[in-house]
């Protein structure tokens, strides 16, 4: 049955996603097949030369027009459905954006005045039903913050914390799927059904990638453990299934925890910029400051 939990639920489903991952590689989640339906996996034999270009121009066209997204706020309402009871909780959050800057001639030019990093920013707050901050997660760069203040929950990190110990935070999808979702090294190229399929190498991450011509998108992220490991192995893999880029609606899940969560875009605004301070690092904020 589909009802509002208290907010200490909220909380301590996020808290003990890690703790609750599965051992071992695990396929799929609640969104897979789904996910495979959009087209079937990639054929064994390399794609055509025409193929690969056509391939190669999409995905510029489409880091194109998430770059033209410019800095933005989303105001969104969150449902996450809870893997061990079933019950679905919920909360509602605001999502301040500052996309990657491009870099021209070696110079990072950034996509209005929130462009503070060449990789983009990130700022997301959620609150539980009675107000109380369920998460904060912020990223800027290669660093991040997952907080929940309400158990004493702090994770920080950057580009040298190892993956393995992430397992069952989504940190990493989170940054890539809201500040560059087309971002990867392009590894296949695919178009059948009206459907563009790709394959890229983001990291020690693995994604496919789909998009029909109507605009709805559909991801599947597999997350590897470090390429130096004597043995590597699975780490987690989840999967995303949106209407379109943007404000729209999306689902996520995550096969290591069970996570099913539904994201409603209700509002975007474009005309004002974020604030500058919400991409400060909040614990370099002191008391009263502001700034």
């Amino acid at each position: 049955m589909r009802r509002p939990v208290s907010a200490a639920c909220l909380l301590l489903s996020l808290a003990c996603a890690p703790a609750c991952a599965v051992q071992g590689p695990r396929r799929g989640g609640a969104l897979d097949a789904e996910f495979a339906q959009l087209l079937p996996r990639p054929a064994p034999d390399a794609p055509a030369a025409p193929a690969w270009r056509e391939g190669r121009q999409r995905l510029a066209d489409l880091r194109r027009e998430v770059a033209g997204a410019g800095p933005r706020t989303l105001r969104v309402r969150l449902s996450l459905r809870e893997p061990r009871t079933g019950q679905v909780i919920e909360a509602r959050g605001a999502i301040a954006i500052a996309p990657p800057a491009e870099v021209v001639d070696g110079r990072a030019r950034g996509a209005g005045s929130a462009a503070v990093e060449p990789e983009g920013a990130l700022r997301m707050i959620l609150l539980g039903p009675g107000g109380t901050t369920a998460l904060d997660l912020w990223t800027r760069g290669d660093r991040f913050r997952f907080a929940v203040p309400a158990l004493d929950l702090l994770k920080r990190g950057d580009a040298s914390t190892p993956r393995a110990s992430l397992r069952g935070l989504p940190v990493d999808f989170l940054r890539w799927w809201m500040l560059h979702p087309a971002a990867g090294t392009l590894l296949w190229y695919e178009r059948a059904a009206s459907v563009d399929a790709f394959v890229l190498r983001d990291g020690d991450a693995v994604i496919e990638l789909r998009i029909d011509d109507r605009g709805s998108i559909g991801a599947r992220r597999t997350t590897w453990s470090a390429a130096g490991d004597a043995r590597r192995r699975q780490l987690d893999e989840e999967v995303v299934i949106a209407e379109r880029m943007g404000c729209g609606n999306v689902r996520y899940a995550q096969a290591s925890t069970g996570l099913l969560v539904t994201v409603i875009c209700e509002a975007e605004e474009r005309d004002r910029a974020p604030d500058p301070r919400a991409f400060v690092d909040p614990d370099a904020i002191r008391p009263g400051d502001g700034s």
